[in-house]
C-alpha cells in the first residue's frame, strides 16, 4: 500500500465516526443517509486494502471492517425503530480505533521516495540519503536521471545529454520516460538542480523544473549539488544560493545553522530549511578507503608515485585572464617531478562553459587536454564524480570549489590557488577552510609538491577541526537523518 493512500484513509476514518456520531442523535431518516454514507465508504477503504495488502493483512483488515458494517446495520436497525444506538456508536467508536491504531503503524505501508538527479558526477549529494532510503523497510526508493541541454551563448539550446548510464552499477537507474509521475505521484522528490531555467550554460528538461514536480509529490526537497563556502556579505551569498527553485520546494536541507541563518536573511521561509549536513560528506566519510573504486588503468600508472589532484573550476575562468596559461604552467610544475602522477580533473562544465562564454578560448583548452592524456604521469579524471580521484590522490591543488571542501574533509592537504588565511577575518564562513595552505600566501606549487612526497602536513589537526565546527553530522550520518527527518514531515 501506498504512503498517501493510507494518509487518505487515516484523513477519512475521523469523519466517519463524526457520522456515525450524528445519525445515532438526529432523526430516522437523516440517520439513513448518514450510516449508507458511511457503510459505502467503508466497503471502497476495503477495497484499497484488498489492491494495497498482501492476503493475511487484507484478511485482518476485513475481519476488522466486516465487524464496523455489522455494527453500522444494527444502528440503522435501531434508528429506524426509534430506539437510541448510543451503546452501538461507542462499540463502532472502540473498533475503528483499533483500524486506525493498526494502519498508522502497518508494515506493508510503502513511501515512493523518487530521486532526479541531472549529472552523474554529482550524485553524492543524493546518494547516501538513497542508501538510507533503500535499507529503511518503509520505503520504495527510484532514481531517475532526467536529461539537460547545453546552451548557446545566445541561450538557444545547443546539445542534449542524458547520463542514466554513467550511474555506478549498483544504482538501479529507472529511464525518465518510463515513470510516469503524473499516476505515479510519489510521495517524495529529491532533487539537486536549483536552477530550473536560470542557469546560462545548462538547463534540466523543462518537464522537470521544480514548479513542475511540485505538482506531483506530497514533499519536493532541494539538496545543494555543493557545498557553500566563504561570502562577503548576506548579498554575496544571495547572489549564490537565491535560484529559482526555492520557491518551489518544501524542504532545504543546509549544512550548518550559519547556513540557516544565511538563507532565513535573504528571506527564505526557516520552515523550509533542515540543519542535518551535506551528503556529500557522507560519500567521502564512508568510501574513502575504497581502493577497488580506483580505475585499474589508474593503478598501472601510478604504481611507485603519489597522486596529486589538480581541480580546475569554472569560477576562476570567468574571472581570470590569464587562467589557460596559468593552468598550463601548474601542471607543468607537477609533472617536473618525477615521484607524483598528475589526476587533472576539470569542472564536468568546464569545457561547455567555455564554449558557450568564452569560445575563443576552446582551441588553447583542448591542446591543454591533449597534453595530459598523451603524459605518462597524468591522466583527465572524466570520470561521473570526484571519488575515485579523492581516494587514489593524497593531496588537492585547487580553485575554490565545493570540491575542495569536501576534499579538505577527508584531512588530506589542499593547496589553494585563490585567497589566503588571512582573508577569514570579517567574512561569513559557512566552511571555513582557512587552515589549507594558500598560494597567496606564498606557499608555492613547488613547496606543495615536496610536502605531498615527504609526507609532512603541520595543519590537518587544525583542517580537520575547522570542518567540524563548519558542518553538522560530518561522521557519515547525514544521508540517514535526512532520510528519517522528511518521512516524518510526511501527513
Amino acid at each position: 500500500m501506498r504512503k498517501q493512500v493510507q494518509l487518505q484513509i487515516m484523513s477519512i476514518l475521523p469523519t466517519i465516526l463524526e457520522g456515525v456520531n450524528y445519525a445515532v442523535t438526529t432523526n430516522s431518516q437523516q440517520a439513513a443517509i448518514v450510516l449508507g454514507d458511511c457503510y459505502s465508504t467503508i466497503k471502497s477503504i476495503m477495497d484499497f486494502f484488498k489492491i494495497g495488502l498482501t492476503e493475511e493483512r487484507f484478511d485482518f483488515y476485513q475481519g476488522l471492517l466486516n465487524e464496523t458494517l455489522e455494527i453500522l446495520e444494527n444502528i440503522h436497525e435501531k434508528t429506524a425503530s426509534g430506539h437510541a444506538a448510543s451503546d452501538l456508536s461507542y462499540k463502532f467508536k472502540k473498533v475503528l480505533r483499533k483500524v486506525e491504531r493498526e494502519l498508522e503503524q502497518e508494515s506493508e505501508v510503502k513511501i515512493e521516495v523518487v530521486f532526479m538527479p541531472y549529472k552523474s558526477s554529482m550524485w553524492d549529494s543524493l546518494e547516501s540519503i538513497w542508501l538510507a532510503a533503500k535499507e529503511d523497510k518503509r520505503c520504495n526508493p527510484t532514481v531517475i536521471p532526467i536529461p539537460y541541454y547545453d546552451k548557446h551563448p545566445d541561450g538557444t539550446v545547443a546539445a542534449i545529454h542524458y547520463e542514466g548510464g554513467q550511474f555506478p552499477d549498483q544504482v538501479p537507474i529507472v529511464h525518465y520516460d518510463n515513470y510516469d509521475l503524473s499516476s505515479n505521484l510519489p510521495d517524495i522528490i529529491y532533487i539537486h538542480n536549483p536552477y530550473d531555467d536560470s542557469n546560462r550554460v545548462t538547463s534540466v528538461d523543462p518537464r522537470y523544473y521544480s514548479h513542475h514536480l511540485k505538482q506531483y509529490t506530497n514533499i519536493l526537497v532541494y539538496v545543494p549539488y555543493f557545498i557553500s563556502g566563504v561570502y562577503a556579505n548576506v548579498e554575496a551569498f544571495a547572489q549564490k544560493h537565491l535560484t529559482s527553485c526555492l520557491k518551489s520546494v518544501d524542504q532545504i536541507v543546509v549544512q550548518s545553522h550559519m547556513h540557516k541563518k544565511l538563507y532565513s536573511a535573504c528571506g527564505v521561509n526557516e520552515n523550509k530549511l533542515l540543519v542535518l549536513g551535506s551528503p556529500k560528506l557522507d560519500s567521502v566519510k564512508n568510501m574513502v578507503k575504497e581502493q577497488s573504486l580506483i580505475p585499474t588503468d589508474w593503478i598501472k600508472k601510478m604504481e611507485g608515485k603519489k597522486a596529486v589532484v589538480l581541480n580546475s573550476s569554472i569560477g576562476s575562468l570567468l574571472v581570470a585572464p590569464n587562467y589557460l596559461t596559468e593552468l598550463k604552467q601548474r601542471i607543468s610544475i607537477i609533472l617536473s617531478f618525477n615521484e607524483l602522477f598528475l589526476i587533472w580533473r576539470p569542472h564536468p562544465l568546464l569545457k561547455t562553459t567555455i564554449s558557450s562564454m568564452r569560445p575563443a578560448l576552446l582551441g588553447e583548452y583542448n591542446e591543454i587536454i591533449q597534453m595530459v592524456q598523451k603524459h605518462e604521469n597524468a591522466v583527465l579524471d572524466q570520470s561521473g564524480g570526484t571519488l575515485s580521484a579523492t581516494i587514489a590522490s593524497c593531496g588537492m591543488i585547487s580553485d575554490t570549489s565545493s570540491w575542495a571542501r569536501q576534499y579538505i574533509a577527508t584531512g588530506k592537504p589542499v593547496l589553494m590557488l585563490q585567497g589566503t588565511s588571512r582573508a577569514k577575518n570579517g567574512k561569513l564562513c559557512v566552511f571555513d577552510h582557512f587552515s589549507s595552505y594558500f598560494l597567496n600566501d606564498g606557499y608555492n606549487i613547488e613547496e606543495f609538491c615536496r610536502l605531498l612526497i615527504s609526507g609532512e602536513d603541520e595543519k590537518k589537526a587544525e583542517r580537520l577541526r575547522d570542518v567540524r565546527n563548519s558542518i553538522v553530522n560530518t561522521d557519515g550520518s547525514c544521508g540517514k537523518k535526512v532520510n528519517h527527518q522528511i518521512i516524518s514531515l510526511l501527513r
